[in-house]
């Protein structure tokens, strides 16, 4: 795995700050300077944490299991990738 630059930190926070306050991304968090991965919270998924990495060609967010769930080449379209997450209760149902 790769390891997150601090400008690739700042911008996952400016990303999160400009979303409105009821937004289903409801935050996010890591560990260390230069960390291999973190992790973003969906309040419509029940507080579920879903693990970001970066790759050589993007990024890839995955469930809680650690399976590969969507992979956005810019931080940015990674804002889509939280949006398209299905919460429990869609899972559930399938």
């Amino acid at each position: 795995m790769e390891r997150f630059t601090a400008s690739e930190i700042d911008e996952i926070d400016r990303l999160w700050r400009l979303l409105p306050i009821d937004h289903m991304w409801t935050g996010w968090a890591t560990a260390g300077e230069e960390p291999e991965q973190v992790w973003i919270f969906r309040t419509r998924a029940h507080w579920r944490r879903f693990p970001l990495t970066k790759t050589a060609r993007g990024y890839v967010l995955a469930d809680e299991h650690g399976r590969r769930m969507f992979r956005a080449p810019t931080l940015a379209d990674l804002l889509h990738a939280v949006e398209a997450i299905p919460g429990l209760e869609a899972v559930v149902q399938d």
